[in-house]
């Protein structure tokens, strides 16, 4: 159950009955952005990052990516927290040309121990709440591993559509995955 209290922040309950809040990240988050990424990309087969990728990126770094939110009113990152916790996040951006500006593309991690209690639910409907809110904003894309069948699941579950396919868009050691390409209009 979801208790919209503006396009930036929603409050609710997960199935075990915890209070997550979800809210727009600020450069103050930096720090437990960094450590809780890590976190989430340790058992995380079906992320394209992985914990190499993040600890090349230093707080300085992080702090001028949440800027560079905070200034384009067309991107942005939330993040949930469950006790003062910082348990997900989810980012997202528009296209950086005018033709393409009226879509982006989002990516979202959530701590293995909080997986399947609905906060990936809540990050994502924040998410496309913002984008219905926001006057440029008409297509919310994402890329997903084909194996990945529990976010696939929750995406069309939400409206997203399959668009698409990258063929072994993604290579894992000796094997590939396909990215299967789904939008939601706004």
């Amino acid at each position: 159950m979801f208790s919209i209290l503006s396009t930036n922040f929603v409050s609710y309950y997960t199935k075990n009955g915890k209070k997550v809040t979800v809210r727009e990240a600020t450069i103050l988050d930096a720090d437990r952005i960094l450590v809780a990424a890590s976190k989430a990309l340790v058992d995380a087969p079906y992320m394209i990052s992985t914990t190499e990728d993040t600890q090349k990126i230093t707080l300085e770094d992080m702090k001028k990516l949440l800027s560079m939110y905070v200034k384009n009113p067309n991107y942005v990152q939330f993040i949930a927290e469950v006790d003062g916790r910082l348990v997900g996040a989810i980012d997202f951006r528009n296209g950086d040309k005018e033709k393409i500006s009226h879509q982006g593309a989002f990516g979202m991690t959530v701590l293995p121990e909080y997986r399947n209690y609905g906060i990936g639910r809540a990050l994502l409907e924040t998410l496309i709440n913002w984008a219905k809110n926001n006057s440029k904003i008409e297509k919310v894309c994402l890329e997903v591993m084909e194996d990945n069948i529990g976010a696939i699941k929750l995406y069309k579950t939400i409206g997203f559509v399959e668009e698409g396919r990258k063929t072994k868009g993604v290579k894992i050691g000796n094997s590939y995955q396909d990215l299967i390409l789904m939008a939601l209009f706004v």
